[in-house]
């Protein structure tokens, strides 16, 4: 699990998903929310070094199944795990994003919110949560689960930033360009939150102000792709 637990916390983030520009990858991110990213990879780590070493058993052979793309077994593994482990709010994320593999969002949903409950200032609980939810087009709940981690973070760009896509997603695009601005004024500075922007200008046919945005993230951060990028296709 541990060269995976990456990979699972993005794979709900909702900048996977289809948005209003295009489809984002782990590539596509700047390197504020990478560095964001690996700090809870990092964290987690610590927290599941302390697990008792039953736990630690199930969770190599977990890893083992997800190797083999046996998700079904991992899922049979996790129930154990959280059998195990029945308040560990980590196992319960973990368990919610089994279920995403194998496309069971409804319990991955209520998983996360268990996740939620156990550990309410996990920020990254919250994100996966509005992940799956905006996956199934629920915009009402993603964003009353964005609300929330916004009033337990407020001054976090990211918050914003999902709220703004939730938004963008659903067409709402005034909305969203509000959040954008909110989150432009939060901390930490992303370059992506300029690019994500700056789409929503070039879909609303703001050229100009949509060149703004991209090259803002290129200030921020020089060696960035996906800004370069968006400012040669719309120079072409």
């Amino acid at each position: 699990m541990k060269k995976s637990i990456l990979y699972f916390l993005l794979f709900v983030c909702i900048y996977n998903q289809k948005t209003y520009s295009q489809i984002l990858e782990f590539k596509d991110f700047d390197d504020v929310f990478k560095q964001e990213l690996l700090q809870e990879n990092n964290a987690l780590k610590e927290r599941i070094s302390h697990f008792p070493q039953a736990a630690k058993d199930i969770n190599a052979s977990i890893s083992s199944a997800v190797k083999m793309k046996d998700f079904d077994k991992a899922i049979l593994l996790a129930n154990q795990l959280d059998q195990l482990m029945p308040k560990n709010a980590d196992v319960k994320n973990f368990k919610a994003k089994m279920f995403l593999r194998v496309q069971d969002y409804d319990d991955a949903v209520h998983l996360f919110s268990e996740a939620i409950a156990l550990e309410p200032k996990n920020k990254w609980f919250y994100v996966s949560k509005i992940g799956v939810l905006s996956q199934i087009n629920n915009f009402d709940d993603a964003v009353k689960t964005a609300d929330e981690l916004i009033k337990l973070y407020p001054n976090w760009s990211f918050a914003y930033f999902l709220k703004a896509t939730i938004f963008a997603n659903n067409n709402q695009d005034d909305l969203a360009e509000k959040e954008f601005d909110t989150a432009l004024t939060k901390e930490p500075k992303s370059a992506m939150i300029y690019v994500n922007r700056g789409d929503l200008f070039l879909k609303k046919s703001n050229i100009n102000l949509a060149i703004e945005s991209y090259q803002t993230a290129l200030k921020l951060q020089p060696t960035y792709i996906l800004a370069s990028d968006r400012i040669t296709s719309v120079s072409n």
